[in-house]
């Protein structure tokens, strides 16, 4: 039997980052992750990508891509009929339901109907993995950013209706949450992103999606440490808000490998 080695691949729409690991080393709460390798997303090197891939542990974390949220009523079926039922849905919504990746939440049901969140994500980012199938791949799991951060800071937000708005690798994610389930999200890129522009566009998502803001309690700021932002100043901030702490990369990667 071949013994497969761990990696986790960070994929965005700009690069694919492979970091590889040792399970138990991970465990046992040391400091520091093995190599990290870069692949450009236009595949110059794709070679060099199905190598490094070839018999691994693949702990996948997609970044940089809004999650689709729909909710829809379907009629109340079995479980195993759910996913054709909303794929079905979905063709209303999108023209290519090849590419779209998802994945649901039972919501509410009575005895004739069910109520479904979807979250749905464009499969495009994870098109290259399909080019690898020979390489005796084994996928373990495959996170979103917005869900892994929503997670990680879940034991430090006390609401149940809540905005969360944190920064990862250049990117600002703003998610609202209702009963603790991501009902909205937005991305904007923080690379050229001032202070006075980061206010202005913090107000136009709250205005955008006012009907579910409005039923928030708090807002909470995450990772936002090296922005340098000052966010007493903004002036439509009428909702109570926290600072949560920073999350460093290492510690992000050994969440999800923890988490499984």
């Amino acid at each position: 039997m071949k013994f497969r080695r761990n990696m986790v691949l960070e994929v965005s729409p700009e690069r694919i980052t492979g970091i590889e690991f040792s399970k138990n080393i991970i465990l046992n709460k040391a400091l520091k992750i093995a190599c990290t390798n870069t692949y450009d997303r236009d595949i110059t090197n794709i070679k060099d990508f199905e190598i490094d891939i070839r018999d691994k542990n693949l702990y996948i974390l997609v970044e940089g891509e809004s999650v689709y949220i729909k909710i829809i009523t379907l009629p109340l079926v079995k479980k195993h009929l759910i996913n054709d039922l909303i794929k079905n849905e979905l063709r209303y919504y999108y023209k290519d339901i090849d590419n779209i990746a998802f994945t649901y939440k039972l919501i509410k049901k009575n005895k004739s109907n069910m109520e479904i969140l979807v979250y749905c994500l464009k499969g495009d980012n994870l098109a290259i993995l399909e080019k690898c199938v020979d390489n005796n791949i084994n996928l373990k799991t495959v996170n979103i950013i917005q869900f892994c951060l929503k997670d990680y800071y879940g034991s430090r937000i006390v609401e149940k209706n809540y905005i969360l708005i944190f920064n990862y690798n250049f990117n600002l994610y703003f998610l609202i949450c209702q009963s603790d389930e991501i009902v909205s999200n937005a991305i904007t890129s923080v690379k050229e992103l001032v202070p006075l522009k980061f206010s202005f566009v913090v107000e136009e998502f709250l205005e955008q999606y006012s009907d579910y803001a409005k039923l928030c309690n708090k807002i909470y700021f995450a990772n936002i440490g090296e922005l340098n932002l000052n966010i007493i100043e903004f002036k439509k901030l009428t909702l109570p808000y926290l600072i949560l702490d920073d999350i460093k990369h290492e510690e992000l990667i050994k969440y999800i490998i923890k988490k499984g």
